[in-house]
């Protein structure tokens, strides 16, 4: 996506639906997913005349919480506006939602870029409004028609603009993944995109290097030169979907350009399935959605008490988790980003941490828990196909598990076997374990019966090594393990087998 002569000018919208019980102007309930259509609506959500709305305090906290969590200043008065446009998927012909003055703005974030230095992102405004209802396509034989289910209408939805200061798809996408860890680990929202809980909306332009600056937020031309107009992209359903769209999108741009066409301000769909974007129509500007004060919503004032109160909400968030495991537990820095990336992994090495810490000093600890949960916790995890999260191995057993193999009471293949029959079968580890060993002492005092087993059933083996193949005591090695079950000390089991075929 390098080209010598664009810049690549990127800003990034990016709606996140809250965790709230209840819609954002009604008392209906939110958790509409695989609920039957149109089930969870009341007259205000269906935007029946008459119907007035009542903010949800929920919804406004959560959406002030993040905009503290991401350095923004926060609007001592919170106005409503309406933001109209005229779809099937919004009854009353406009949408409850923020212009002018948002409850949060000027706000950033830093991310590593695709070199791993630190950049900083600008985030516009964060604002908080409703979500629309879901449209649904349909046809019988040449007639084609649409559904719509209002289940949806009226979630409380925060929407997150960045500053036009992203300047390449890696960054986008790593953005993206920064706002989704915050929202997460703020319990704002599970943000799962396949649930349509996050959307991201790349506005895209490229224009020539040296004629253009970013001043104040927006970029302005230097001299004479016309900007190029800007594209958004919608439909993007996963953030690594992102990356995709927006490298696509710019190859696209610079090719028009090259071939001397004209480019045009325009909405543009990403096929997933074609890997490319799609026209779908000119775009709108701020003045085509006639915003206006929303005269049924009084100001809301927010004193600094309830910014206080709110922040109260805080938790350690990714960036700093992931430093203080570099610091306090020597951890490289990408087995800290593997475990911060999900705030229920952190918690899960933090507890088995807790617990091996009785065992061996803090940073041993944690090197142990590291290395077993990103090795063979998330191995297991893609073999089988099973969610990290839905794993739920009991800490102490998987703790007693590793002791148990750092005093080589049982080997390393042994233990992960064990741990994933406890995994796919859902065997309690403890009993996995404790038959193990029991195994293993009972093998060990067979042990020299075992070898002359495997010394007698593999004349050819023996032969071979007699005969200076000194590899193939490998194969023998192997043959006693199979036969312990892998419960057998296979440097023992070397030992013991050179010494009979030397003797």
């Amino acid at each position: 996506m390098e080209n010598s002569k664009y810049d690549v000018i990127i800003g990034l919208e990016i709606h996140i639906q809250s965790n709230t019980q209840s819609k954002m102007f009604c008392a209906c309930p939110t958790h509409y997913f695989e609920k039957e259509p149109n089930t969870q609506v009341c007259p205000v959500c269906l935007g029946l005349p008459g119907a007035l709305p009542i903010p949800n305090k929920r919804a406004i906290e959560l959406c002030i919480l993040l905009g503290i969590a991401t350095n923004c200043d926060i609007e001592k008065e919170i106005h409503f506006d309406r933001k109209h446009y005229f779809y099937p998927d919004l009854p009353k012909g406009y949408q409850i939602s923020q212009y002018k003055r948002p409850i949060c703005s000027d706000g950033h974030i830093d991310i590593k870029d695709i070199d791993g230095n630190k950049y900083e992102i600008g985030i516009e405004r964060i604002h908080q409004e409703e979500d629309v209802a879901k449209s649904t396509h349909h046809s019988e034989g040449n007639t084609e028609y649409a559904l719509i289910d209002y289940n949806k209408s009226g979630v409380p939805l925060i929407e997150i603009v960045s500053k036009p200061n992203i300047r390449s798809a890696y960054q986008a996408k790593e953005y993206a993944n920064k706002i989704r860890q915050i929202v997460r680990y703020l319990n704002i929202s599970d943000a799962d995109m396949e649930k349509g809980q996050m959307r991201c909306e790349p506005n895209i332009s490229i224009q020539e290097k040296g004629k253009w600056e970013l001043k104040d937020g927006k970029i302005l031309p230097i001299g004479d030169y016309k900007l190029n107009p800007k594209s958004e992209v919608k439909n993007i359903g996963s953030i690594s979907a992102v990356e995709k769209a927006i490298e696509y999108e710019v190859e696209r741009m610079i090719s028009e350009l090259e071939s001397g066409k004209t480019l045009i301000q325009q909405t543009r769909g990403w096929d997933a399935n074609k890997g490319k974007t799609i026209f779908q129509r000119s775009k709108e500007t701020a003045d085509d959605y006639r915003y206006m004060p929303e005269p049924d919503i009084f100001v809301i004032e927010i004193g600094s008490d309830d910014i206080e109160r709110i922040s109260c909400e805080l938790v350690e968030l990714p960036e700093e988790k992931k430093n203080r495991y570099i610091q306090d537990y020597s951890l490289s820095e990408y087995d800290s980003s593997v475990l911060t990336a999900d705030r229920d992994i952190s918690k899960y090495f933090e507890k088995l941490l807790l617990t091996l810490s009785s065992s061996f000093d803090s940073q041993k600890a944690a090197k142990m828990a590291s290395n077993w949960i990103t090795g063979a916790v998330f191995s297991i995890s893609n073999d089988l196909k099973i969610d990290i999260n839905d794993i739920n191995i009991p800490i102490e057993p998987l703790s007693s598990l590793i002791q148990h193999f750092d005093k080589e009471g049982i080997t390393r293949n042994k233990a992960e076997s064990l741990l994933r029959e406890s995994i796919e079968s859902k065997t309690d580890l403890n009993q996995l374990l404790e038959r193990a060993l029991k195994e293993k002492e009972t093998n060990s005092q067979n042990i020299d019966t075992i070898i002359e087993e495997v010394i007698k059933e593999n004349e050819k083996a023996v032969s071979d090594f007699k005969s200076g193949k000194q590899a193939t005591i490998g194969y023998l090695v192997g043959q006693v393990m199979q036969k312990t079950k892998g419960s057998a000390d296979p440097n023992k089991a070397r030992l013991l087998l050179i010494e009979k075929l030397n003797g």
